[in-house]
């Protein structure tokens, strides 16, 4: 059965893993913050997740195109909740804090370290596996210059199950109820293991990829792909991860309260992207490409200018336009990313990119994480200028080209 005929197995695969991802994995960086895991050692998290997804990029080329389906697909739910119990069993060593946020300065624990370490592989080959899986399944759907509409549809389809995730995780965990959201993530990753294994079809294992880490760092071609490549691991984690965090830190860390703002911008992001989605694909497409990822950039300026005194109107407001620029980037790039991919080898490009800007984003971030173990800071502040550095650097997405 070929999966362009069968959109529905797609989105039942992703709604079950937006929904989980929504439960715990999203709460992952304020949730080791709230632990005392500190910015150096969420940086140090980042990296080893980000080096742990490219060690496990070989073995998800073995199994996409030698095993069974069935394997591939209940591997993806195996690995989520291996990475859920990780983050259980961190929570449960007595007294857990990496690094003292309140004196900014402290070696880390070597108690806590390898849990750290170990939530860092789980976080990287869950995400290799799931993600990889995903947009290999997601490109198949594509026709004849759709992939704006299509990703749109994607995107709006997310939301609803992840935000449904985040309500209830963000309410179990302010409620203590952790061994309820480890229960409610195995009943559902065994649920849809049992139900999609079943449905699995032969066309996950049409494409052939033998593509490696050296091929993908060496990677050159008219698009300016590597450099793109270099830079959007990056952006991505600063998006997940710091940003949540700052949000968090604003709503004066409850997860409830943070559940409910991220749903909030989902409406928002929800209709903008239904009003956009149907358009993109007819508009000029290098003028909306240039203007999203300006706006992009003015994104990451309103980030910088908020802190956790920003209240009011002009916070929501700031919110909303963040929201705005950062989902239309999202909806342009990708659009322009696909597009792309489909010109040349789909799945081989789409192994390049995250061979490519996972290495860079593991090895930048472990060295950052290091450094910052030995610099006394102020937390909330770096972030902020943080998003002052990436504003200017977002604007290398201009040399991103399609033809």
């Amino acid at each position: 059965m070929n999966s362009q005929r069968s959109p529905l197995f797609f989105y039942q695969f992703l709604g079950v893993h937006s929904l989980l991802i929504g439960l715990l994995p999203f709460f992952l960086p304020v949730y080791l913050w709230k632990h005392g895991i500190g910015v150096p050692g969420l940086c140090l998290l980042i990296g080893v997740s980000g080096l742990s997804f490219v060690a496990a990029l070989r073995p998800w080329q073995h199994i996409w195109y030698r095993w069974k389906p069935q394997k591939l697909i209940s591997l993806t739910f195996a690995f989520e909740l291996f990475l859920v119990a990780s983050v259980g069993w961190f929570s449960t060593i007595p007294g857990a804090a990496l690094f003292d946020i309140a004196a900014n300065y402290q070696l880390p624990s070597k108690d806590v370290l390898l849990p750290v370490f170990i939530i860092g592989i789980a976080n990287g080959v869950y995400n290799a596996f799931f993600w990889t899986t995903q947009r290999t399944l997601f490109i198949q759907q594509l026709g004849n210059n759709d992939s704006g509409k299509q990703y749109g549809n994607f995107q709006i389809f997310v939301t609803v199950f992840l935000k449904i995730g985040i309500l209830l995780g963000g309410l179990l965990l302010d409620f203590g109820g952790f061994l309820w959201l480890l229960a409610l993530s195995a009943g559902t990753g065994f649920a849809a293991t049992t139900y999609l294994s079943k449905k699995a079809y032969s066309a996950l294992t049409d494409q052939r990829s033998r593509i490696t880490l050296q091929q993908s760092l060496r990677y050159k071609d008219i698009h300016g792909s590597q450099r793109i490549f270099a830079i959007d691991g990056l952006f991505l984690y600063l998006e997940s991860h710091f940003w949540t965090l700052s949000l968090f830190l604003i709503v004066r860390q409850d997860y409830s309260r943070l559940g409910i703002a991220v749903v909030i911008l989902a409406v928002v992001f929800a209709v903008l992207f239904y009003i956009i989605k149907n358009r993109i694909d007819q508009l000029a497409v290098e003028k909306v490409y240039k203007a999203a990822v300006w706006l992009y950039a003015a994104s990451w300026l309103l980030r910088f200018t908020l802190d956790d005194n920003s209240e009011g109107a002009g916070y929501l407001i700031a919110l909303v336009l963040i929201t705005f620029c950062s989902s239309f980037f999202r909806l342009a790039f990708n659009k322009r990313f696909f597009d792309v991919a489909r010109k040349s080898s789909a799945v081989d490009y789409l192994l390049m990119k995250s061979y490519s800007s996972q290495t860079y984003l593991g090895l930048l971030y472990l060295i950052l994480g290091a450094s910052l173990v030995f610099v006394p800071f102020e937390h909330l502040q770096t972030l902020q200028y943080a998003y002052a550095g990436a504003a200017v650097l977002s604007l290398a997405y201009l040399n991103y080209r399609e033809d």
